[in-house]
Protein backbone atom coordinates (compact mmCIF):
# COMPACT_ATOMS: atom_id res chain seq x y z
CA UNK A 1 0.00 0.00 0.00
CA UNK A 2 1.36 3.68 -0.81
CA UNK A 3 1.41 6.35 1.59
CA UNK A 4 -0.63 8.98 1.06
CA UNK A 5 -3.91 11.16 2.09
CA UNK A 6 -7.24 10.32 1.09
CA UNK A 7 -10.04 12.89 -0.95
CA UNK A 8 -11.62 13.07 2.41
CA UNK A 9 -8.78 13.97 4.50
CA UNK A 10 -7.55 16.61 1.65
CA UNK A 11 -11.54 18.31 1.69
CA UNK A 12 -11.85 18.29 5.23
CA UNK A 13 -8.16 20.38 5.06
CA UNK A 14 -9.19 22.91 2.47
CA UNK A 15 -12.69 23.58 4.32
CA UNK A 16 -10.25 24.50 7.52
CA UNK A 17 -8.63 26.58 5.54
CA UNK A 18 -11.44 28.26 4.09
CA UNK A 19 -13.24 28.59 7.21
CA UNK A 20 -9.92 30.45 8.52
CA UNK A 21 -9.91 33.04 5.74
CA UNK A 22 -13.39 33.68 5.82
CA UNK A 23 -12.92 34.56 9.72
CA UNK A 24 -9.40 36.80 8.70
CA UNK A 25 -10.71 38.26 5.52
CA UNK A 26 -13.22 40.87 7.17
CA UNK A 27 -10.32 41.79 9.44
CA UNK A 28 -7.83 42.52 7.29
CA UNK A 29 -9.87 44.96 5.29
CA UNK A 30 -10.81 46.75 8.70
CA UNK A 31 -6.91 46.66 9.26
CA UNK A 32 -5.94 48.05 5.72
CA UNK A 33 -8.93 50.97 6.39
CA UNK A 34 -7.20 51.87 9.51
CA UNK A 35 -4.01 52.27 8.40
CA UNK A 36 -5.47 54.25 5.58
CA UNK A 37 -6.77 56.50 7.70
CA UNK A 38 -3.83 57.08 9.74
CA UNK A 39 -1.85 57.66 6.90
CA UNK A 40 -3.90 60.21 5.92
CA UNK A 41 -4.18 61.78 9.05
CA UNK A 42 -0.28 62.04 9.16
CA UNK A 43 0.04 63.89 5.90
CA UNK A 44 -2.92 66.22 6.44
CA UNK A 45 -1.25 67.17 9.85
CA UNK A 46 2.08 67.62 7.77
CA UNK A 47 0.11 70.01 5.73
CA UNK A 48 -0.78 71.93 8.37
CA UNK A 49 1.76 72.07 10.27
CA UNK A 50 3.82 73.43 7.08
CA UNK A 51 1.30 76.18 6.40
CA UNK A 52 2.28 76.91 10.06
CA UNK A 53 6.00 77.08 9.89
CA UNK A 54 6.13 78.68 6.08
CA UNK A 55 4.04 82.06 7.61
CA UNK A 56 6.68 81.49 10.50
CA UNK A 57 9.17 81.47 8.29
CA UNK A 58 8.49 84.29 5.94
CA UNK A 59 6.29 86.21 8.16
CA UNK A 60 3.50 86.56 6.46
CA UNK A 61 -0.19 84.55 6.45
CA UNK A 62 -0.36 81.62 4.92
CA UNK A 63 -3.65 79.41 4.97
CA UNK A 64 -4.73 75.81 4.45
CA UNK A 65 -7.81 76.09 1.92
CA UNK A 66 -9.98 72.33 2.56
CA UNK A 67 -12.09 71.41 -0.22
CA UNK A 68 -13.92 68.79 0.98
CA UNK A 69 -15.72 68.39 -2.48
CA UNK A 70 -12.08 67.95 -4.31
CA UNK A 71 -10.79 66.34 -1.28
CA UNK A 72 -8.00 68.39 -1.43
CA UNK A 73 -5.83 70.51 1.03
CA UNK A 74 -3.78 73.39 -0.37
CA UNK A 75 -1.25 75.16 1.75
CA UNK A 76 -1.27 78.61 0.41
CA UNK A 77 1.04 81.67 0.91
CA UNK A 78 0.06 84.76 -0.89
CA UNK A 79 -0.13 84.20 -4.51
CA UNK A 80 2.17 80.87 -4.12
CA UNK A 81 0.43 77.23 -3.76
CA UNK A 82 3.16 75.45 -1.34
CA UNK A 83 1.93 72.14 -0.89
CA UNK A 84 -1.21 69.88 -2.08
CA UNK A 85 -2.65 67.02 -0.88
CA UNK A 86 -5.07 65.14 -2.88
CA UNK A 87 -6.73 62.57 -0.50
CA UNK A 88 -8.68 60.73 -2.84
CA UNK A 89 -4.67 58.65 -3.34
CA UNK A 90 -5.39 57.44 -0.10
CA UNK A 91 -9.23 56.43 -0.66
CA UNK A 92 -10.14 58.60 2.09
CA UNK A 93 -13.18 60.79 2.04
CA UNK A 94 -12.94 64.03 4.70
CA UNK A 95 -15.73 66.38 6.23
CA UNK A 96 -14.33 69.67 7.80
CA UNK A 97 -16.17 72.28 10.01
CA UNK A 98 -14.19 74.86 8.22
CA UNK A 99 -13.16 75.62 4.56
CA UNK A 100 -9.96 77.36 5.63
CA UNK A 101 -7.20 77.36 8.09
CA UNK A 102 -4.96 80.20 8.42
CA UNK A 103 -1.78 80.99 10.36
CA UNK A 104 -0.56 84.18 10.63
CA UNK A 105 3.15 85.73 10.94
CA UNK A 106 4.04 84.85 14.51
CA UNK A 107 2.09 81.16 13.48
CA UNK A 108 -0.85 81.91 15.37
CA UNK A 109 -4.14 81.29 13.87
CA UNK A 110 -5.58 84.37 11.93
CA UNK A 111 -9.33 85.14 12.54
CA UNK A 112 -11.31 82.12 13.21
CA UNK A 113 -8.29 79.32 13.01
CA UNK A 114 -9.67 75.90 14.54
CA UNK A 115 -11.37 73.81 12.73
CA UNK A 116 -11.81 69.80 12.97
CA UNK A 117 -11.30 67.89 10.05
CA UNK A 118 -12.71 64.08 10.12
CA UNK A 119 -11.12 61.73 7.79
CA UNK A 120 -12.96 58.47 6.96
CA UNK A 121 -12.81 55.17 4.93
CA UNK A 122 -14.98 52.15 5.54
CA UNK A 123 -15.36 51.54 8.72
CA UNK A 124 -12.23 53.51 10.18
CA UNK A 125 -12.42 57.56 11.18
CA UNK A 126 -10.22 59.81 12.78
CA UNK A 127 -10.64 63.07 13.64
CA UNK A 128 -7.99 65.98 13.70
CA UNK A 129 -9.17 69.00 15.53
CA UNK A 130 -6.67 71.99 15.34
CA UNK A 131 -6.42 74.71 17.45
CA UNK A 132 -6.09 78.36 17.25
CA UNK A 133 -2.38 77.91 18.41
CA UNK A 134 -1.65 75.34 15.56
CA UNK A 135 -1.69 72.08 17.84
CA UNK A 136 -3.30 69.08 16.06
CA UNK A 137 -4.93 66.56 18.41
CA UNK A 138 -6.04 63.13 16.40
CA UNK A 139 -8.51 61.34 18.06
Amino acid sequence: MRPGFTLLELLIVLAVAGIIAGISVPALIGMRDRITVRMAAVDTGRAIADARSVALTASRRTAVQIDAIANTLSVVSGTDTIRTLHLDEYGVRMRTTRDSIAFGPTGIGWGAATATITLSRGSASTALAVSRLGRIRRT
